[in-house]
């Protein structure tokens, strides 16, 4: 008798995926390493890499915008 594995219930596109907060994209993650699904791991890896880049880009855009906020304030008061 072969014992079968039940199939996924949810299809884990990289769209449902990055619907998720980032806390249960890395449970998703957790899962997806510990029921062997490296497709899904893929998948959440990625998000999270696109999440990490795009609050770099915002940081550094925010500093920016200080930095020249800074310089605006000082060179009006010159």
């Amino acid at each position: 008798m072969k014992i079968m594995r039940p199939g996924r219930s949810v299809d884990w596109t990289k769209e449902k995926i990055a619907g998720l907060t980032t806390p249960d994209v890395r449970q998703l993650r957790v899962n997806a390493e510990r029921l062997n699904a490296p497709d899904i791991m893929e998948r959440c890896d990625a998000v999270l890499s696109e999440r990490r880049k795009a609050a770099s880009a915002k940081s550094r855009s925010a500093r920016l915008s200080r930095a020249v906020e800074k310089d605006l304030k000082a060179g009006s008061a010159a």
